[in-house]
């Protein structure tokens, strides 16, 4: 039995041993255990991305000295210690972000799975969690990436009390809707912290028959601590601090509340007061701006801050929407603008927009006009794109606008009497769609047309067709309809 520069039986010497590896890099690390022809072999090996050899992998074997495996016990058995190496990524303002979700454990789709969470194969995966952090540097060779954070996650202790609530809760979501046969409908959106993420290289390669509903294929599914969730435990337990939100709930208050019908509960109190009402009632200054209703929504729920922690966990956004008295919104909904030359070359499961509805929970808040022109509170509630549609409408109408751009858009250029030029274009109109279309988003008209400049905009309004033109920027935008769909047994 080799000799190991840790002891296995102690979580504390572990973790001791793993704080050598803050400031090397994981070239660093190969380097202690091979050199010459061996080092660049190593090197190449698990500097290819699309290779099978992680980084993960690359710490296991020669850091740690054990073999990677995808046995249902922890990797330090003996102390039951899960080791998970993860990215971080630095925004353009300096702050940080998790890279990517964390996954866990598989979702079982050949076998039964516990309802309870205390009894349930995944509680010994994430109780107690060895997590290594690295900066991801896209300019760099993976084994270049420096080793920046260590921490000890431990589910039980006094500073994940809040988050365990949640956590259970939404195990408890995903295996209810597994045991109800419902594999094949469950999302990433369905629940807070811990999600159900997809698992294979393609959707359709990834469809396994489910246990309690073999007849129905289901996509293959794990465990998973949402990105949102790890850029909190990133910016609050890695680096204390460094991410400040009030919180809803107490750790008390979520011991006796279901988290989602709570939030409900208290924004449905105020249905029936107009917006002007509110925004008296919570000391607020009835301005014009964007982000007024959603500041509004904070202040109903007890939250000073631009966000709620839990929102900010759970990747949970506010969405206002005013309806008319007819009952329709009065206007589409927008997301930000999309980059063309990225869309092209992307499939639609790798794509923005998918990882976005696949994940994100919306927590709509909707302002009905009564007979008098007054929008009054209509009621709240918490949704996410149910995953048929994600798979059916969304996809076919987010691939309609992907090939439009790669066959070529067409412009008309037309001048009007009093010399006004009005530019048009083929792009796939709102009515063609169910769920998405394409418009503008940018402050000022631009286009470049065969290398002439239309429109008083600039450089940054415009963006890159693959023909070379360019086209004033654009974003996705929910369809009205779609979205008088998700509200109806509001309004």
């Amino acid at each position: 039995m080799k000799n190991l520069p840790y002891d296995e039986n102690s979580i504390e010497d572990i973790l001791k041993y793993t704080e050598k590896l803050i400031g090397q890099t994981f070239y660093d690390v190969l380097s202690t255990s091979f050199a010459d022809t061996m080092l660049e072999t190593q090197t190449q090996y698990y500097d290819n991305p699309r290779g099978k050899g992680s980084l993960g992998n690359l710490l296991e074997e020669h850091y740690f000295y054990y073999t990677p495996n995808s046995i249902q016990d922890a990797d330090f058995s003996t102390v039951g210690l899960e080791l998970k190496v993860t990215p971080y990524e630095v925004n353009k303002n300096g702050t940080f972000r998790a890279g990517e979700r964390l996954v866990l454990s598989m979702i079982p789709n050949n076998e039964p799975i516990e309802l309870n969470f205390e009894k349930s194969k995944l509680k010994s995966k994430i109780s107690k969690i060895l997590m290594i952090w690295y900066q991801r540097n896209k300019l760099l060779n993976r084994t270049n990436y420096n080793i920046d954070f260590v921490n000890y996650f431990d589910l039980y202790s006094e500073q994940l009390e809040k988050d365990l609530l949640i956590i259970v809760e939404d195990y408890y979501k995903i295996a209810s809707k597994i045991i109800a046969g419902k594999a094949h409908e469950l999302s990433e959106g369905d629940t807070n912290y811990l999600g159900a993420c997809t698992k294979g290289s393609t959707a359709k390669k990834s469809l396994q028959p489910q246990f309690y509903n073999p007849e129905v294929l289901a996509k293959r599914r794990a465990f998973s601590f949402k990105q949102s969730y790890m850029t909190y435990v990133l910016n609050n337990y890695v680096i204390p601090g460094h991410m400040s939100y009030d919180s809803i709930f107490s750790k008390e208050e979520l011991k006796v509340i279901s988290f989602d019908e709570e939030i409900i509960k208290m924004i449905n109190i105020y249905v029936g007061k107009s917006e002007s009402d509110l925004f008296r009632e919570f000391n607020l200054e009835e301005t014009s701006a964007k982000q007024k209703n959603k500041l509004l929504i904070n202040r109903i729920l007890g939250v000073g801050t631009e966000s709620a922690e839990e929102f900010e966990k759970a990747n949970i956004i506010i969405k206002t929407v005013r309806v008319n008295k007819n009952n329709k919104p009065r206007e589409s909904m927008s997301f930000p603008k999309i980059n063309i030359m990225e869309l092209v070359q992307q499939d639609f499961e790798d794509s923005l927009e998918y990882n976005f509805f696949e994940s994100t929970r919306i927590l709509f808040v909707v302002f009905k006009e009564d007979n008098n022109g007054i929008f009054r509170l209509s009621g709240s509630k918490l949704w996410n794109m149910p995953e048929t549609d994600i798979e059916n409408d969304f996809k076919k109408e987010w691939n309609l606008y992907k090939n439009k751009f790669i066959s070529g858009v067409n412009f008309e250029i037309i001048e009007q009497y009093n010399g006004k030029i009005t530019i048009k274009n083929d792009l796939p109109k709102k009515r063609t769609t169910n769920i998405i279309h394409m418009r503008p988003h940018a402050k000022k008209s631009a286009y470049l047309i065969n290398g002439i400049k239309y429109g008083n905009g600039t450089e940054s309004d415009m963006d890159l067709l693959p023909n070379g033109d360019k086209i004033v920027a654009q974003s996705f935008w929910l369809n009205n309809d779609y979205v008088a769909k998700i509200i109806q047994d509001i309004i």
